[in-house]
């Protein structure tokens, strides 16, 4: 189970986020841990999800919901996490031009 300070984390940057993106990730990492599909509908349904996660793979949803916080466009960058290049430059400066 995870901590309650690290549910509290996780639903601090989750504000940050639109819902659907939030539900998203959150219901991959379940489905990766092996747990059942959630009534989303119920109260407390979001925060017993993340409390069921268990605390490495609650700590892992925290880390991508910060990076898709970060980044609310959702460039995809490559495995380093370095931006993409294309024809010797990368996406952003094609897009200047």
């Amino acid at each position: 189970m995870a901590t309650p300070e690290l549910v509290e984390r996780i639903r601090h940057t989750a504000d940050r986020l639109d819902r659907a993106a939030f539900l998203e990730l959150l219901r991959w990492h379940r489905a990766v841990a092996g747990l059942p599909d959630l009534d989303w509908e119920t109260q407390g349904a979001y925060r017993q999800a993340v409390a069921e996660l268990g605390e490495r793979r609650a700590d892992e949803l925290l880390s991508d919901l910060r990076r898709a916080a970060r980044d609310p466009r959702h460039h995809r960058h490559g495995a380093d996490g370095k931006p993409t290049f294309r024809d010797g430059r990368t996406l952003a400066e094609r897009r200047r031009r």
